[in-house]
C-alpha cells in the first residue's frame, strides 16, 4: 500500500507528489495520459506563483511580457508599460512535464495512461481503480481537473463550469513583433469573460472564456476575434476547449481520506482565471496536511484552515469583483479605460503589491466621483 496516491499530473498533483516524495512518503502519480500532453491554457504565470515552484524555473518561462493592453467595443485601447514583467509565459505540456520530473527526481512513482475509473474509501485507506488495475493508499490527493472523475464517484458536487476556446497561432516574426513583450485582453465583446491574446515565441496564443458560457456561442465569437487580430485568413490553427472551474462559495475541499487541489477543488481566480498559482498552493499545502497528519497527527481537515488562510481571502475578495464587473463590463469599460488607476491596480494583483479589495475600493470610489449609484 502507497502512503499517497496522486490523481492528475497537472501543476497541482505533480507538486503535491513532490513534496510528499521529498518528506519520504510512498507515493504514486496517477496520470490518464502519456507526458508530456496536450493541456489548452495561456500559460501566464504571476510573480506570486514563482514562489511554489522548484527553484531552476527560469529554465520553462519563455517569455515575461512587460506590457498589457486593455480594449473595449468603440472606445481606444490603453497600454501599460512597467518596467519589470507582470507575467511570464510557458508551454503548459513542457511546464507540466518539468513539474512530473522533478516529482519523479524526488522519489515518486509516475504512472501515465493510467485513467481513474474508481475510488473506493476503507477503513484504512483508500482503493483507486484505474483501467489497467487497482492500486491503495492511505490517503489520495485529486488533482484531476474540473471535470475530472474523482468528485464524481465520490458523490460530490463539481464546481460551476465556464468554458474557454482557444488556438495557438504560428505567426510570422514580423507579425509576432507586434504582441513580442505585450499581452492584449478585450472585454466587452465576451459576456461574463475576456478575449486575450499572449505571446509566446515563435506562435500567439489567442482565445476566448466564459465563466457562463452555456449557451454563448463561443466558436463564432473566436471565429469574430481572430479575424479582428488576423484578418480574413487567418493563419491555420488548430481551436481546442477547456473548461474554467470556479465557486463563489467556500467548499471545504477535503473528504474522508480524500483532499482536492487545484481546478478539482474549484480554486481558479474568479475574476481572472488564473488557475496556476492556486493549483501550486493547493498542491504544497494538501500534502504538507498530509505530512502532518502522519508524523504529527494534526487532523486531516487542518488542510481547509491552511487554504483557507492562504487563498480565502483572496478568492472571497476576487470574486466580489467578478459580481460587480462581469455583469455590466460594457458600464465599467469607460471607468477602466480612462482610468489607469483601475488598471494598474489589477496589474499590482497579478504581481502581489496589491490586492482586490483595493481594486473594488478604487472602482466604487471612481463611480462615487462620477457620481453613479449603484445598488450593491
Amino acid at each position: 500500500m502507497d502512503d499517497v496516491i496522486v490523481i492528475g499530473a497537472g501543476p497541482g498533483g505533480a507538486t503535491a507528489a513532490r513534496r510528499l516524495a521529498e518528506s519520504g512518503l510512498r507515493v504514486r502519480l496517477l496520470e490518464k495520459s502519456a507526458i508530456p500532453r496536450v493541456k489548452p491554457c495561456g500559460g501566464a504565470l504571476t510573480d506570486r506563483a514563482l514562489a511554489w515552484l522548484p527553484p531552476d524555473y527560469s529554465t520553462v518561462l519563455q517569455t515575461h511580457p512587460y506590457q498589457w493592453t486593455c480594449q473595449a467595443a468603440r472606445l481606444p485601447p490603453v497600454t501599460l508599460t512597467r518596467p519589470e514583467p507582470y507575467c511570464h509565459i510557458v508551454d503548459r505540456p513542457a511546464f507540466d512535464a518539468w513539474l512530473t520530473r522533478h516529482a519523479e527526481t524526488a522519489g515518486a512513482v509516475i504512472l501515465t495512461e493510467h485513467p481513474v475509473i474508481g475510488l473506493e474509501e476503507e477503513s484504512d485507506g483508500v482503493r483507486v481503480m484505474t483501467a489497467r488495475g487497482p492500486f491503495e493508499a492511505r490517503y489520495v490527493i485529486a488533482a484531476d481537473g474540473g471535470q475530472g472523475p474523482s468528485r464524481r464517484l465520490l458523490g460530490l458536487p463539481r464546481p460551476r463550469m465556464g468554458a474557454a476556446l482557444e488556438a495557438e497561432v504560428p505567426v510570422s516574426p514580423t507579425f509576432y513583433d507586434r504582441f513580442r513583450d505585450r499581452v492584449e485582453i478585450h472585454f466587452t465583446e465576451i459576456p461574463w469573460g475576456y478575449a486575450w491574446v499572449i505571446p509566446r515565441s515563435p506562435i500567439l496564443n489567442v482565445g476566448v472564456g466564459s465563466f457562463r458560457a452555456e449557451g454563448l456561442a463561443l466558436k463564432k465569437m473566436l471565429t469574430t476575434f481572430m479575424t479582428a487580430i488576423f484578418g480574413d485568413s487567418p493563419p491555420s490553427h488548430v481551436v481546442r476547449a477547456h473548461p474554467l472551474p470556479y465557486r463563489h462559495r467556500w467548499v471545504p475541499p477535503i473528504k474522508g481520506r480524500v483532499l482536492w487541489v487545484g481546478d478539482a477543488a474549484g480554486l481558479m481566480d474568479p475574476f481572472s482565471a488564473e488557475g496556476i498559482y492556486s493549483a501550486l498552493v493547493s498542491g504544497h499545502l494538501a500534502a504538507d496536511a498530509v505530512v502532518r497528519h502522519l508524523q504529527s497527527d494534526v487532523p486531516l481537515t487542518h488542510y481547509d484552515q491552511l487554504l483557507r488562510h492562504a487563498l480565502g481571502p483572496s478568492w472571497k475578495a476576487a470574486s466580489g469583483m467578478a459580481r460587480i464587473f462581469y455583469p455590466l463590463t460594457a458600464f465599467w469599460a469607460p471607468f477602466f479605460l480612462e482610468n489607469q488607476l483601475l488598471l494598474e491596480d489589477y496589474l499590482r494583483i497579478a504581481t502581489q503589491q496589491s490586492d482586490y479589495d483595493t481594486l473594488r475600493r478604487h472602482a466604487l470610489a471612481v463611480l462615487w466621483q462620477n457620481r453613479v449609484h449603484i445598488r450593491r
